[in-house]
């Protein structure tokens, strides 16, 4: 069974909204480790050629699988996750 991780970048002008996306997902799928990081985690580097925020990555198995660099509201994070994850 594969090992998801979601990984939530952000800087000082989006942690607020991003701690409340982490929040969300933690709601809606709690086995699933969730969590928020600094712009400047060396993994916003190396798995994304858009180096900026707020960014979504999913990992599967320690390997990135996708990415999302915006804004959604609470509802299209879970469900965006929810259908790469389950």
């Amino acid at each position: 069974m594969p090992n998801y991780k979601v990984v939530l970048f952000s800087d000082l002008v989006h942690l607020q909204y991003m701690t409340e996306q982490k929040q969300a997902i933690n709601d809606s799928l709690p086995d699933l480790p969730v969590e928020v990081v600094d712009y400047t985690d060396s993994r916003l580097a190396k798995f994304s050629d858009k180096n900026r925020v707020p960014c979504i990555m999913i990992f599967k198995d320690e390997a990135r699988m996708q990415t999302r660099h915006s804004k959604l509201s609470h509802s299209e994070v879970v469900n965006w996750i929810a259908a790469r994850v389950t």
